[in-house]
């Protein structure tokens, strides 16, 4: 167990405390490691050279001179101390000039994890659903399982009824705004309409147009990369969860799930329909020395969840006024982090609070104790009315959350016994197995049958069916008024 609050370190063991500093203890340890490496094989190369060339060392000592620091002669020390100037500075111009053109060469987002997250859950769920694949033999992959974003709008193609927008982080580790020295990043989405963030001025490009005018690419961005985008957890910059040592040696393993695109700012110009920097030096030294901004000419996105994991934040700026967030974070104490974030920025950001009766979602810990029945979703109210006036309309959201009760289908039952945290397994497990795998699909589909039960396809007679057999509560007068019956109407005990 790794300690990760105040209260959990003020009471862990010293193997716990050792365990919640570890990455950072990994982190000194290697980059130790990794600098007494480079100086081995520059030594070398050094040494070789002074050997193949006959070339003296300065102050009249040679390879065998006797080290005034150890009493015995070392030939590491004495290329270190030794080797003239002028073999080390065109050597090191050598390799600046190398790396220099290697990175104008190389895409610094299709040479990372990123490229091979990217081709995967393209060909998970984009590539399954593409009933006309021509894959290439060798690779399994078909290009036109991809599909770009404006495509997603057309008419043609999806009857222009899919409107997908994907939350993905900007991160700001070096930003100026004192109040968001915690976040470390602002919110960003990409939908088939526009890309951008609102904290930015300008701050969105457009995803539709010619060719080379687009956001993204010279086609626009794709649904692959955006979602590859906003489920990039672990990445050097991270928003809150960014660490100057990880950030470090993260970079240097090139270990990116996330991706440099061009700013859709005022910075961005000349580079905001480009799908990787021109140059990579630049991007790359920001994100090990963790400078990302939002203002250079390129930017850095990451998992959305990095700035808010419910993508609520991006629904209520667009003041949407029926909202269903389906939260599958692991909380298996059920202390709602995610919601709460997500409430404290929308209230901080927007001035709109959003409210909560009591929420009768329990953890598998608090189930026998609890008093009360316990539910899969909770019912808030999105209160629009305190920023656009009295006469603006509320809005409605529907928070469903995963947990166990007993009632369960006895397969799911079964597995939650087996498993003691299910359904909220750690997320770092990528590798399920079949019945874990089934457990969760299940209990999904059992959730929503139990919430969805006479809905019709209208989201005010779903509100009041989750109302009158899931939680049994008559509506409070707002909530009546918005999907439009009678606090009174209808049976509050009527059958689950």
């Amino acid at each position: 167990m790794v300690a990760a609050s105040q209260k959990e370190r003020a009471t862990a063991s010293p193997l716990g405390l050792i365990l919640s500093k570890a990455s950072t203890i990994a982190a000194l340890v290697f980059a130790a490691v990794l600098l007494i490496l480079i100086t081995e094989a520059t030594t070398s190369v050094m040494k070789k050279l002074i050997q193949a060339y006959h070339i003296k060392l300065s102050y009249q000592a040679t390879l065998d001179s006797q080290s005034g620091l150890l009493g015995r002669p070392e030939e590491y020390l004495n290329v270190i101390f030794y080797t003239p100037w002028w073999l080390v500075i065109p050597l090191a111009a050598l390799l600046l000039l190398a790396g220099v053109v290697m990175a104008r060469l190389i895409n610094a987002n299709k040479f990372s994890l990123h490229g091979m997250y990217r081709e995967r859950l393209i060909r998970a769920y984009l590539g399954a659903s593409n009933s006309d694949r021509k894959e290439n033999p060798f690779t399994g992959f078909d290009e036109n399982d991809n599909i770009r974003m404006r495509d997603l709008w057309l008419q043609k193609k999806f009857n222009g009824k899919l409107m997908p927008v994907v939350n993905v982080a900007l991160n700001l580790v070096s930003g100026e705004k004192l109040g968001w020295q915690e976040r470390k990043a602002q919110s960003f989405t990409v939908s088939p309409l526009h890309c951008g963030s609102s904290a930015m001025h300008p701050g969105y490009r457009s995803t539709t147009g010619a060719d080379g005018t687009v956001y993204g690419g010279p086609q626009g961005i794709s649904l692959g990369s955006a979602i590859t985008i906003s489920g990039a957890a672990a990445s050097p910059n991270m928003g809150y969860h960014s660490s100057p040592f990880v950030t470090f040696i993260l970079t240097l393993l090139n270990v990116r799930l996330g991706a440099w695109l061009g700013n859709p700012g005022q910075a961005g110009d000349q580079t905001f329909q480009l799908g990787y920097p021109e140059s990579s030096v630049r991007p790359i030294i920001d994100e090990a020395l963790g400078l990302t901004n939002d203002r250079s000419p390129y930017v850095y996105l990451s998992d959305g969840g990095h700035f808010e994991n419910l993508g609520l934040y991006e629904m209520v700026l667009r003041r949407c006024h029926f909202i269903v967030v389906s939260d599958a974070g692991e909380d298996p104490e059920c202390s709602f982090a995610d919601l709460g974030e997500s409430v404290r920025k929308i209230r901080l950001d927007f001035g709109i609070p959003i409210e909560f009766d009591q929420m009768n979602i329990y953890p598998r810990s608090q189930i026998d104790a609890a008093k009360q029945h316990g539910h899969n979703c909770a019912i808030g109210r999105i209160r629009y009315s305190a920023v656009d006036g009295s006469t603006a309309p509320d809005g409605i959201i529907i928070y469903i959350k995963p947990a166990c009760y007993g009632d369960e289908p006895r397969d799911i039952y079964e597995y939650f016994k087996r498993s003691e945290t299910f359904p909220h397994e750690s997320t770092a497990d990528q590798f399920f197995s079949e019945s874990q795998f089934e457990s969760y699909r299940m209990l999904g589909a059992y959730t929503m049958e139990k919430l969805c039960t006479d809905g019709g396809g209208d989201f005010q007679r779903f509100t009041a069916e989750i109302l009158r057999t899931h939680l049994k509560v008559q509506p409070p007068d707002w909530l009546a008024t918005l999907i439009q019956v009678s606090p009174t109407e209808g049976d509050a005990a009527g059958p689950a």
